[in-house]
């Protein structure tokens, strides 16, 4: 395919009869334009369809060519936009016309003879009236349509969440429930009465009854108290202690301005932690009195307030544990430490870095393990405490 480009040069010879008594008179009219090649009858108005490049206008004054010194005026829409002084030169050019009314006023100043000739421009279609509400429509619809499809999308991401976050929480209770906790609990229960124990075996059918209610009623709430959660804690650490016929010791340090205050947390967070110590760090201790350390606090991290909770034991550590399920090939597997993994990376896609946790390996001076583990602060069930 081969471009042409045509120089456009449109010659307007002005008929010297028709201005009569006028001793200024303007000879010829040329505009230059690319790819266009554009006519027009001089007897009519001058209206161009097209941006120049150049136009170039020559006059001369009949009356005195020889001596005559002129002087040029241009106006568009009645505001002057260039004056010049021409000598005896009788022909002016301009270069880059934009679209509008124009005026051009020829005087001879030796005479005070005067000419003046109007032409028009037709503006391109960016400096067209209806373009600018044009492009302000289009850049609204576009706005529009990436609006509603951020919002479309971000609902979409709502409802994903709140439908995993549901289904993680489902998973959560059966976890703490699971049969092997409850089969346990039982055989502890019936050991204390085959042994005809009957306060041990009455005060652990309680608690344990209370800790099946309570997980059931915190498991219908998006968050809980602080205060609930450790009474929930409580009560399975307890029930444990019972199991394992008390071989190891708990202590609970929470600050009192958490409990004070009411702020909220996610449900069935820490148990499964403080189940992952008891089964597979403190449960095969032998030689010293296992212990169970959880420390609740308030922290401050990049000007925000969070729960931060370490879970310490001083069990035989996570290589020792793994090295005896390998050998023994203990069926059992919590549960509960996947789930509340899961349920922390779901919590995170939805606030966030807000939660964080770390284990460390304890060697020196005695095996153990340290969880921690900072969660976002709620006040109101609802609301973030800022």
């Amino acid at each position: 395919m081969r471009l042409f480009c045509l120089s456009l040069c449109v010659l307007f010879m002005v008929n010297v009869c028709s201005y009569g008594q006028r001793s200024i008179i303007f000879r010829k009219f040329i505009a230059q334009a690319i790819g266009i090649n554009y006519v027009k009858d001089t007897q009519q108005p001058i209206r161009l369809h097209f941006q120049p490049s150049q136009v170039s206008i020559e006059f001369v004054d009949l009356a005195d060519s020889a001596n005559a010194y002129y002087e040029c005026e241009l106006k568009v829409q009645a505001s002057i936009v260039n004056t010049l002084s021409l000598g005896k030169v009788n022909v002016i050019n301009y270069a880059n016309l934009l679209g509008g009314d124009y005026e051009l006023k020829i005087k001879n100043l030796t005479n005070g003879h005067t000419a003046t000739l109007q032409f028009y421009i037709e503006p391109v279609f960016w400096e067209q009236w209806w373009f600018a509400p044009l492009i302000f429509l289009i850049t609204m619809a576009i706005m529009g349509i990436v609006f509603y499809f951020f919002f479309l999308y971000n609902t979409r991401i709502q409802l994903h969440f709140q439908s995993l976050k549901h289904e993680l929480e489902i998973k959560a209770l059966r976890a703490q429930m699971n049969p092997h906790f409850i089969f346990n609990s039982l055989s502890t229960i019936d050991s204390y009465i085959a042994r005809k124990q009957w306060n041990e075996a009455s005060d652990c059918l309680q608690k344990f009854s209370k800790l099946i209610r309570q997980i059931l009623e915190n498991s219908e709430n998006s968050t809980i108290s602080i205060e609930k959660e450790l009474a929930t804690l409580r009560l399975y650490i307890e029930l444990e202690e019972a199991r394992f016929s008390h071989t190891f010791v708990s202590r609970i340090e929470v600050d009192e301005d958490l409990l004070d205050a009411s702020f909220q947390i996610p449900p069935l967070m820490l148990q499964p932690f403080a189940e992952n110590a008891i089964l597979h760090g403190l449960r095969h201790l032998e030689g010293r009195q296992g212990l169970l350390l959880v420390q609740l606090q308030i922290a401050s991290r990049n000007d925000k307030e969070y729960l931060f909770c370490q879970i310490e034991d001083n069990g035989i550590g996570r290589k020792a544990s793994s090295e005896l399920n390998n050998q023994y090939r203990e069926p059992h597997k919590s549960m509960g430490i996947n789930v509340t993994f899961e349920r922390i990376a779901a919590h995170q896609a939805h606030y966030g870095p807000q939660i964080k946790t770390e284990i460390e390996d304890l060697t020196v001076p005695d095996t153990g393990t340290i969880v921690r583990i900072w969660l976002p602060l709620f006040e109101n069930y609802q609301k973030v405490k800022p």
